[in-house]
C-alpha cells in the first residue's frame, strides 16, 4: 500500500472534513464572481427566481410570461433564499444565484468521504473525496445556477446513508432521517434521479447477494412519509394553479421526449459518457484504472468487507450509468451523481497503488495525459477565437456613426492573465505525472489536486471570463447604463424590445424584457409614446442586415414605411424605418449603438444594433444625427 505518516495525518479528525470542504469551495467558486450569466438554462434557472422573488408567488415557475414546467421547485427556492439573504432580485447579480450549487458541490464531497469511509477506509475515502472535490465537472456545475450542483450533493448524501446502514455498526434513526431527507429534496430538486440512483442500488445489491437485511436501518415506516412530506405540498399546489398542467408538461414535454430522442439536439451514441470521462473527470482518473484494478481484485479476494465495499462501489456506479449510455438524449452532467464512486474507487487505487499492474499505471497516465493534453489545447483556443468581438459588421457600422460596440485585439492584462494561468496548470500537471512515476502516494494526490484547481482557475476564471465576444448581454446592459443621459430615464425603468431572445439578456436587463421577432419588437416600440431600447439581432434577419449593413444607414430616405410582418414577397422585409435621420424616422430614433460578438448558445456570430427611441425633445434636439 502507498501510505505515509502525512496521508494518515491529512486524513485524521476534524481536518480531513476541512480540507475537503475547502477543495470543494474553491474549486466551484472559480468565477463564480466573474463568469457572465450563461445561455441558456442557467439564465433560465435565474430569471424564474427571480420573477418568483420580485411577485412573491413561490408556487408557479414563470420564465418572462411563459410557465417553466420542467423541473421542480427546489432550485428556485433555494436561490430565492441565497438571492435574499446575499443580494437582491433587481440588481441581476448572477454570482448570488450561483450559490446553492457551491454548497451542492460541498456537500457531494463531504458525503463522498463519509461514505469512503463505511466503504474502503479513511484514507482512500480522503483521497476519492479530495480528487471528486477538484474534477473538472463538479466544478463546473458547482459554479453554475442550475440543479446538477445540488443534485450531486443530496444524492451523494442519500448514498453515503445507504452506505452507513450497510456497515454494520448499528446505525440509528438519524441514518434513515438522512437518507429519506435526502430523497424527498432530489425529488424537489431534479425529480426522479436521486430516488433512481438509490433505488437501483439497492435493488442491484440485494439481487446480486440475495440478502435485504441491511436494508433494515433505512425501510422505516416513516421514511416515505417523510420524503412525501418534502415533496407532495408544493404539487399539490402547483397542480392546482396550473390546472394539472405542471405534471403533463414535465413529463410529457420534458422528460418523455429525453427517453426517445436526443432532445434540445443533445444527442449521442452509447458511449458518449466514457469517451468524454477523460476531460470530464479530470484530475481524478489518473488513478481511476488502478482503483478499478482494486474493485475487481476486491471482488475475487477473500477479505468479505472489501468485497461488499467493491458490490456496492459498482452497484451504485453501473447500472445507472448503462441506463444513462442507453438514453439518446445526452449531456455530461447526467452521469454527476455517479461520479462519487467513481472516485472513491480512484481514491482507493490511489493507497494501494503498489498493488496495481503496470497496464494499469500507464493507462491512468494515459487518460490523465489526454486531459491535460486537450485543456493545453482548448483553452488558448477559447481566448484567442473570443478575446475579442470585432467583425466586418460592426466595423461597417462604426464608420456609418454606430456607437462603441467592438474591440479589436486581445487585451494584453486579460491575454497575461489567461496564458499565465494556464501554464501554471500545465506545470502542475506535469509535475503530477513526475511525481506519480517517481514518488507516487500523498505527493501525487497533492500534485493532481492542485492541477485540478489550476484548471478551474485557468478556464473558468481565466480564458472563459475573458472570452468578451460571449459577453453579448453585457454589453446591451452597459449601453443601458447611458439611458438617462439618453432618454431621461433611468436604466431600470426603460423598457427594452429585443429579437436578441437569449435568456442572459432577459436576466440581464430585468423581467420587462420584451423578446421576439424583428418586426415584433419594432411594432412595439412604434405603438409606445414612452422610449424604448430597441436592440435588434442582425443574425436572424438577412435582409435586416442587408439594409443596415451594404444598403447604408442613411441611405434609405421613404416616409412611406413597412412596419408590418413579412409577407410572401420578402423584398417587404427591408425595415425603411431604420433610417436614422430624425426627420424621416418614425420610430424617433435619437441615439444608436452596437454590440458585437458570438451567440455561443446558436453557433453564430452577430451584431446587435441598439436603438432609443422617443427620447426627451431637449435630448433629440441635441442629437448629432440630425
Amino acid at each position: 500500500m502507498v501510505r505515509s505518516d502525512l496521508m494518515t495525518d491529512l486524513a485524521r479528525g476534524m481536518r480531513a472534513w476541512w480540507v475537503i470542504g475547502l477543495l470543494a469551495a474553491l474549486s466551484a467558486l472559480a468565477g463564480v464572481f466573474t463568469l457572465p450569466p450563461i445561455d441558456r438554462d442557467e439564465s433560465r434557472y435565474a430569471q424564474a427566481t427571480a420573477q418568483m422573488l420580485e411577485t412573491g408567488n413561490y408556487i408557479e415557475i414563470n420564465y418572462l410570461d411563459e410557465p417553466r414546467n420542467k423541473k421542480p421547485v427546489g432550485i428556485y427556492w433555494l436561490q430565492a433564499a441565497a438571492v435574499a439573504l446575499t443580494s437582491d432580485a433587481g440588481d441581476r447579480q448572477i454570482w448570488a444565484y450561483r450559490l446553492p450549487s457551491v454548497l451542492g458541490a460541498i456537500l457531494a464531497a463531504l458525503a463522498t468521504f463519509w461514505a469512503g469511509q463505511r466503504l474502503v477506509g479513511r484514507e482512500a475515502a480522503f483521497a476519492g473525496a479530495a480528487l471528486l472535490a477538484t474534477t473538472v465537472l463538479l466544478g463546473i456545475e458547482g459554479g453554475i445556477a442550475k440543479t446538477d450542483g445540488v443534485l450531486a450533493g443530496v444524492t451523494t448524501l442519500a448514498m453515503a446513508a445507504l452506505a452507513n446502514a450497510r456497515s454494520g455498526d448499528r446505525p440509528g434513526w438519524r441514518t434513515a432521517l438522512l437518507f429519506w431527507s435526502a430523497i424527498g429534496l432530489g425529488v424537489l430538486i431534479k425529480g426522479p434521479v436521486t430516488p433512481m440512483v438509490a433505488g437501483m442500488t439497492a435493488l442491484t445489491l440485494v439481487a446480486w447477494e440475495r440478502k435485504i437485511a441491511w436494508l433494515k436501518p433505512v425501510l422505516v415506516w416513516w421514511g416515505p412519509i417523510l420524503a412525501g412530506l418534502i415533496v407532495l405540498p408544493w404539487l399539490v399546489s402547483i397542480q392546482i394553479a396550473t390546472d394539472g398542467q405542471f405534471l403533463r408538461d414535465a413529463l410529457v414535454g420534458d422528460l418523455g421526449p429525453k427517453l426517445v430522442s436526443g432532445h434540445e439536439r443533445h444527442g449521442g451514441l452509447p458511449g458518449y459518457h466514457l469517451l468524454v470521462l477523460p476531460v470530464v473527470f479530470f484530475p481524478a482518473t489518473l488513478f481511476l484504472i488502478p482503483g478499478v484494478g482494486r474493485v475487481v481484485a476486491a471482488l475475487r479476494g477473500d477479505d468479505n468487507r472489501m468485497a461488499g465495499a467493491a458490490r456496492f462501489l459498482i452497484a451504485w456506479a453501473v447500472p445507472t450509468w448503462v441506463l444513462f449510455e442507453l438514453l439518446p438524449t445526452k449531456l455530461p452532467h447526467y452521469v454527476l451523481p455517479l461520479y462519487p464512486a467513481l472516485a472513491l474507487a480512484a481514491g482507493w487505487g490511489l493507497v494501494e497503488l503498489g498493488k496495481a499492474a503496470h497496464w494499469q499505471r500507464w493507462a491512468g497516465w494515459a487518460l490523465f495525459a489526454i486531459g491535460a493534453g486537450v485543456f493545453a489545447i482548448f483553452l488558448p483556443y477559447v481566448f484567442i477565437t473570443y478575446g475579442n468581438n470585432a467583425s466586418w459588421d460592426a466595423i461597417r457600422l462604426a464608420q456609418a456613426g454606430f456607437e462603441g460596440g467592438f474591440q479589436l485585439g486581445l487585451d494584453p492584462y486579460a491575454a497575461a492573465w489567461v496564458f499565465g494561468s494556464g501554464a501554471l496548470f500545465l506545470a502542475l500537471s506535469a509535475a503530477t505525472l513526475t511525481t506519480d512515476r517517481l514518488r507516487p502516494g500523498v505527493l501525487a494526490l497533492v500534485f493532481a489536486v492542485l492541477s485540478g484547481l489550476g484548471w478551474q482557475v485557468a478556464a473558468r476564471s481565466g480564458a472563459f471570463a475573458e472570452a468578451y465576444a460571449v459577453r453579448l448581454a453585457d454589453q446591451v446592459r452597459a449601453a443601458r447604463a447611458y439611458s438617462e443621459t439618453i432618454t431621461g430615464l433611468s436604466p431600470e425603468d426603460i423598457v427594452t424590445a429585443s429579437s436578441f431572445t437569449e435568456p442572459s439578456l432577459a436576466f440581464s436587463l430585468g423581467s420587462d424584457t420584451v423578446l421576439g421577432e424583428s418586426w415584433e419588437v419594432v411594432d412595439f416600440a412604434l405603438n409606445r409614446s414612452e422610449p424604448t431600447m430597441l436592440v435588434l439581432d442582425l443574425s436572424r434577419s438577412s435582409s435586416l442586415r442587408a439594409l443596415l449593413i451594404f444598403g447604408g444607414v442613411t441611405g434609405v430616405h421613404d416616409d412611406d414605411v413597412f412596419l408590418s410582418p413579412p409577407g410572401e414577397d420578402d423584398t417587404q422585409h427591408l425595415y425603411t424605418d431604420f433610417v436614422l435621420r430624425s426627420d424621416f424616422n418614425p420610430l424617433g430614433i435619437c441615439h444608436h449603438t452596437l454590440a458585437s460578438g458570438t451567440n455561443y448558445a446558436r453557433g453564430t456570430n452577430t451584431v446587435l444594433v441598439i436603438l432609443f427611441t422617443r427620447c426627451a425633445p431637449e435630448d433629440t434636439a441635441n442629437d448629432p444625427q440630425d
